[in-house]
């Protein structure tokens, strides 16, 4: 568990701390969000204003970070068609490999429930994808009852302009139903 540290600056109103991370934003000097900090009330040493910039500075860097990381993983989950289930598994293994220390710290139960979920959005997608294929196959099979049908109906209509045997008419039914004799 990480060391509570009091700093010099945990006491600074709310204000204050809007007035030196403004400073720090702007870029301005030490000096300058000194002076700043004093017109409010505040008074703050500029070493310590160093040392808050430092820390604003890196927390800025690792939450720029964070959102480069997770900007890379969403375009290589478009990028390769990664379902939901399998980025939940790459995030969790990514965190044990940062941390080996954070799933044994955590409850046992939530990651298993974590776990069951990733499994159970990996199923749902695959039933889904299941679901998609049987509808397509079932539309080509209507496409071809469809045809079959028109056939059929063409047939008819040309057996009336001429004279077919029974067995003709029989012959070309089974022709357009793929029937063998």
């Amino acid at each position: 568990m990480p060391r509570l540290v009091h700093k010099a600056t945990d006491g600074l109103s709310a204000e204050a701390q809007r007035v030196m991370i403004g400073g720090f934003r702007a870029r301005k000097t030490y000096a300058a969000i000194a002076r700043d900090l004093v017109e409010i009330g505040e008074e703050v040493q500029e070493r310590t204003i160093a040392r808050r910039a430092a820390e604003w500075r890196q927390s800025q860097e690792r939450r720029e970070n964070a959102r480069l990381y997770v900007h890379d993983l969403v375009g290589a989950m478009k990028a390769q068609d990664v379902t939901a289930a399998e980025m939940v598994q790459a995030l969790a293994t990514d965190a044990l490999l940062a941390d080996p220390e954070a799933f044994t710290s955590g409850d046992p139960e939530t990651v298993q429930r974590q776990n069951l979920k990733a499994e159970e959005l990996r199923i749902k997608r695959a039933e889904m994808e299941t679901r998609r294929r049987a509808l397509e196959l079932d539309e080509r099979r209507f496409t071809a009852l469809q045809e079959r049908e028109q056939k059929a109906r063409d047939l008819a209509a040309e057996s009336e302009q001429r004279e077919m045997t029974p067995g003709e008419m029989r012959a070309k039914i089974r022709e357009i139903y793929g029937l063998t004799a």
